[in-house]
């Protein structure tokens, strides 16, 4: 009996040390991946911006013709 209950603690001890383990291999992969996404969103906000600035660029670049050809359709009589 004395050995059945000395077991036990062992595998107790064992689940406690493993569970402590991974707790803390989560914990430190947790706090490297924490850094990286600062500087994933900051790199997202600035191709973000690129995009958006060139999108403006295209839409004032082609905004002219897109007028004319509307209002050619629009002024154009068909019978």
């Amino acid at each position: 009996m004395a050995r059945l209950k000395q077991a036990k603690e062992e595998a107790e001890t064992e689940v406690a040390e493993h569970k402590d383990s991974t707790e803390h291999g989560f914990q430190r992969k947790l706090e490297e991946t924490s850094g990286d996404s600062g500087a994933n969103v900051k790199r997202l906000e600035q191709e973000t911006d690129a995009k958006i600035e060139q999108l403006k660029n295209e839409a004032s670049r082609i905004s002219r013709d897109v007028v004319d050809m509307l209002l050619k359709h629009v002024t154009t009589v068909k019978n």
